[in-house]
């Protein structure tokens, strides 16, 4: 019995040894292969239109000729940010060479002439270009303000949920305070201090039968109110 005990302990040891040596070949021709720690990397991008999801992918493809535990994030985050319809995103390593990109795209908020061209205003306070029909329906833009002055206003907007499908332009005064001129005629003149319940006050104002016939209603002035027929 003991003749036989150890010869199969021996077979046992020899298919271990056999497919460990296979084992190990196996990964060290992986560890070998080019693609594991690849100068290619793969950048996969998701969010936007076909054609601006491949456009940004071509933006990306030089970022880094190294592999992908030596991508710059600041620079990974300073090119997808030049594109100017990116609202926010979000990138994941997918090892071993790829970068896996989901786009929170811009929403299109308003339009503007900027050096005699039309442009679109995001939502992230950028400048897009993009053709008439995807402008038709969106308010235009009067005065020269600073992005950080938009968003602050647009932020209040929507805290507020003002629909701009109902406004025709949207103007800024040196001042800082802004006027909201609608498509059934009325101009809406704002302070620039207390805006959300300044616009509570002046929708309540819109839908009183009172101010129907209203063409201007002031609410520059606190506690005061004027109104033009």
């Amino acid at each position: 019995m003991i003749p036989q005990q150890k010869n199969r302990k021996s077979k046992f040891i020899f298919v271990y040894i056999l497919l460990l040596i296979f084992i190990t070949s196996i990964n060290n021709k992986n560890f070998n292969n080019k693609e594991l720690f690849s100068k290619n990397l793969i950048f996969e991008v998701n969010g936007l239109s076909y054609v601006d999801n491949q456009k940004l992918k071509r933006d990306l493809i030089n970022i880094n000729k190294d592999n992908i535990f030596k991508l710059d994030k600041n620079e990974l985050s300073n090119r997808i940010n030049e594109n100017n319809l990116v609202s926010t995103f979000l990138a994941k390593k997918d090892y071993p060479n790829k970068v896996n990109i989901q786009i929170s795209k811009a929403k299109y908020f308003g339009k503007i002439y900027r050096n005699g061209q039309l442009y679109i205003i995001g939502s992230n306070g950028k400048l897009i270009n993009y053709d008439a029909d995807s402008m038709k329906d969106l308010p235009y833009f009067y005065g020269t303000f600073k992005r950080e002055e938009f968003l602050k206003f647009s932020n209040v907007l929507n805290n507020f949920g003002l629909k701009t499908k109902n406004i025709s332009s949207f103007y800024f005064f040196p001042s800082g305070r802004w006027d909201i001129k609608f498509k059934d005629g009325l101009l809406l003149k704002l302070p620039n201090t207390d805006l959300i319940n300044v616009l509570s006050k002046a929708m309540l104002l819109k839908n009183n039968q009172n101010f129907s016939n209203s063409k201007i209603i002031d609410l520059r002035i606190k506690n005061r109110i004027i109104s033009n027929g």
